[in-house]
């Protein structure tokens, strides 16, 4: 699939909105991109899920930590060159604080994406949440997500941490 052709069946993106809700995922914080934007689609068809479209990551982070303050689940969706910019909200606020926090990541620049000036915010994209100490996962394609997505939403409760799980156009389809 090229980088930015449209899922033809968006299988992924049903899985990833249905995980959601079994997770007891009630917010959704996003600074929409190509990718992200496919996948918001189906987001705002569910009757439980809130989608709030934010001008900055960071908002969007700050978004979610008030939800779990609050006793609710959010999910913070963005590009993995937003979440470049995040650090220092996830070191003051979400592990400061221990505030759990889930991050599901469009993933440009990696091996699956072959556009060129994607490349070095993927080449970062590792080093930079392993030098946070953010755990990170990588989708394993639109058949796993769902499980992957409810062991996440689970593990960041458990262990009050943040966890990035990436995702590729491929995992949308």
């Amino acid at each position: 699939m090229s980088p930015d052709a449209v899922p033809a069946t968006r299988g992924g993106a049903r899985a990833i909105t249905a995980a959601l809700e079994e997770a007891g995922v009630t917010l959704v914080p996003s600074v929409p991109d190509t990718w992200i934007g496919w996948l918001m689609e189906e987001l705002r068809r569910s009757r439980t899920l809130r989608v709030i479209d934010v001008a900055r990551e960071e908002d969007a982070v700050a978004i979610a930590c008030g939800a779990a303050l609050g006793g609710a689940r959010a999910a913070v969706v963005i590009q993995n060159a937003g979440l470049l910019n995040c650090g220092a909200v996830i070191a003051s606020l979400v592990q400061l604080y221990r505030i759990p926090c889930f991050f599901l990541v469009s993933y440009r620049g990696d091996a699956r994406d072959p556009v060129y000036y994607h490349a070095p915010k993927g080449e970062r994209t590792e080093p930079t949440l392993a030098a946070w100490s953010v755990r990170h996962v990588r989708a394993e394609g639109p058949a796993r997500i769902g499980v992957q997505i409810r062991q996440a939403v689970a593990w960041v409760e458990e262990a009050q941490a943040p966890l990035a799980l990436s995702f590729s156009a491929e995992d949308l389809a």
